[in-house]
């Protein structure tokens, strides 16, 4: 099959354009993705890590349930949260915190919200959520 100038370039248009659509979000946040085993392995080895779940309340409650130990701050709360610097938030500027949502466009965002409010060791779990249940870590359910 022949491919004209014009079929090339609106080949390779698509193709860029998938891309950034994939990795805009990995770009923006301007913290490292790390999969969900790094995570785990801090919390089996008792280090002193916040797990922050920027999902909706009812994603955190819901039957999937979230990370044990995790903190639920959901994305639309989080700029007004920092804006006040919560109580709660403030002393965790230089802590390591793993950011994550369902998937990790959220997560994204929030990792950049916490990194232009001044936090410094902020990461986002690769693929969320769904990536931590794939790999059959534990999660906690708490009564709605």
């Amino acid at each position: 099959m022949e491919m004209d100038d014009r079929t090339l370039w609106t080949m390779v248009l698509v193709l860029a354009a998938a891309m950034a659509y994939r990795y805009m979000p990995r770009w923006r946040a301007r913290s490292p993705f790390v999969p969900p085993a790094a995570l785990k392995k801090r919390l089996d080895a008792g280090d002193d890590v916040v797990v922050l779940d920027v999902r909706t309340k009812g994603e955190y409650h819901g039957r999937g349930g979230h990370v044990s130990g995790a903190v639920n701050v959901p994305l639309a709360d989080l700029s007004a949260r920092l804006m006040a610097l919560d109580q709660d938030l403030a002393p965790l500027k230089d802590h390591a915190i793993y950011v994550h949502c369902g998937t990790e466009a959220r997560g994204a965002r929030a990792a950049r919200q916490l990194r232009d409010a001044g936090f410094t060791d902020v990461s986002v779990i690769a693929g969320g959520y769904r990536a931590w249940r794939r790999r059959g870590f534990p999660t906690d359910q708490e009564p709605r």
